[in-house]
């Protein structure tokens, strides 16, 4: 439960009994009165028993906030506290200057209780944003508001520097693609800066910058879930919403230039080259140093080694600095160690048993090893089937079809194989796929079969949840 502002000084004390040494010290001696605890205590909320001491409210709140989450309850800052060094009366500050931001208070005093505790450091800032979270303010607050936050305590991240990494790093690539960003946003806001823009080269500065996605990806799908494991959830709450805004921004100003609607692109210019060149600075001034201090550098060459999965933009592939090359040597006894994950037998069973569509894997000697328990299953199995020849398994006018593909398979000459047809009016979709290793040494087929009937009847699009069935 988030301690608020509107609950009472009873029912949380009540609820968090040590919670009470908290209330002493900031001044509310009388919470030691058993009368006045159990009758006035039980009226007054947290606000107004903080406007007649005259405590600060969001520093109030945040304290106790924190002593609930260091009480054994769950809580994405105090995990985050474990891998960062941090001075937490200095975070609970700078925490209740942005909570009274968003309530709107007068930016001036603001200001003078920044300078009051400047220069905040990255990750006092980055750690101060999930202690606000963790408050229960929601992550629209930031997403709307960050720029007015972070212009608060710009003169303090505009100095945070980057260590001197070496090349191939992961955070040297990402500053590497973001000075080719800032080059292309430059030439953007220099033809805009024109009398009369050049829309052809906008459009073909625009198409060009649609690659800063491989950049946002590459952050959302490997430095991401890095942070989140460590309690520091914001990049993937607010900055991966922020991302998207970007990418929204980029598509609606090709299609507009495109489509020759000038003013609805010029439009959206009043927005989108501070978006982009905005997104640098929170990297490079919070996110990148504050990762740097959470992550140790065998997490770091775990991202660099997974790095093959995905593109960059801008930039040609890094060389150096090369990522974990050994396996895991954890103990994995009684899981199933995929190429790109580890689940139990059960979840590895459960996943099988849930596919929307009937697979069956024959090996390379044409046996049946394997085939999924759907729950629907278009054509029954038997586990009577497994070890069986395939070619026993399909009626005998079939045979000659089925072992053609097999032979083609093995042979190299083919590697995909389709049909479908409509059976009891349902439309089913079948493909056989040859399974091949590393060295492209054939192991095996696999049989994919889909009813599609349903599928072919969507139209249009569906973007939004519905549970209509």
């Amino acid at each position: 439960m988030k301690i608020s502002k509107d609950m009472t000084v009873y029912k949380v004390v009540s609820q968090y009994p040590h919670l009470k040494d908290i209330f002493i010290e900031s001044g509310f001696k009388s919470i030691t009165d058993p009368i006045k605890f159990n009758t006035v205590a039980k009226v007054i909320t947290i606000e107004n028993a903080c406007k007649m001491k005259n405590v600060d409210l969001s520093l109030f709140l945040i304290k106790l906030n924190n002593a609930v989450a260091d009480s054994g309850n769950f809580e994405k800052s105090s995990e985050m506290e474990r891998h960062i060094q941090v001075n937490k009366q200095r975070a609970d500050k700078i925490a209740a200057i942005v909570h009274k931001f968003f309530g709107g208070a007068d930016t001036a005093s603001l200001q003078k209780e920044y300078e009051s505790i400047a220069p905040v450091t990255a990750e006092e800032f980055a750690y101060a944003e999930q202690l606000i979270s963790d408050a229960g303010v929601p992550d629209s607050k930031f997403e709307n508001e960050i720029s007015g936050i972070i212009s608060l305590f710009r003169s303090s991240l505009e100095n945070t520097t980057l260590p001197e990494l070496p090349a191939g790093h992961p955070v040297s690539t990402y500053v590497r693609e973001n000075a080719e960003i800032l080059n292309l946003t430059g030439k953007v806001r220099e033809e805009l800066g024109r009398i009369k823009p050049d829309t052809d080269r906008m459009l073909s500065l625009y198409k060009t910058l649609k690659d800063v996605n491989l950049h946002y990806v590459r952050k959302e799908t490997q430095l991401f879930p890095y942070l989140e494991k460590k309690g520091f959830d914001k990049p993937t709450t607010v900055m991966w919403t922020l991302h998207d805004k970007v990418r929204k921004g980029i598509k609606d100003s090709i299609e507009n230039l495109e489509h020759g609607r000038t003013e609805e692109f010029l439009k959206i210019q009043d927005f989108l080259p501070d978006e982009i060149e905005g997104m640098v600075f929170k990297e490079e001034k919070i996110l990148f140093p504050t990762a740097l201090m959470m992550l140790d550098e065998a997490e770091w060459r775990q991202i660099r080694s997974n790095e093959k999965e995905l593109q960059y933009c801008f930039i040609d592939q890094p060389e150096g600095w090369e990522g974990n090359q050994d396996s895991s040597k954890a103990d994995h006894s009684g899981f199933a160690v995929l190429g790109e994950g580890i689940l139990s037998m059960e979840q590895l069973n459960a996943v099988f048993s849930h596919l929307p569509f009937d697979i069956s894997f024959v090996d390379e000697n044409d046996r049946v090893k394997f085939y999924n328990a759907a729950p629907n299953r278009i054509f029954p199995r038997s586990p009577d089937v497994i070890g069986r020849e395939v070619k026993y398994c399909h009626p005998p006018k079939s045979v000659a079809t089925v072992m053609e593909i097999l032979d083609s398979f093995r042979n190299g000459k083919r590697d995909k194989a389709e049909f479908w047809l409509t059976l009891n009016e349902r439309f089913l979709h079948i493909q056989y796929f040859a399974v091949r290793n590393g060295e492209g040494k054939y192991m095996g087929t696999l049989e994919v079969m889909q009813d599609a009937t349903e599928v072919r009847k969507l139209e249009g699009k569906r973007t939004l949840l519905s549970w209509e069935q």
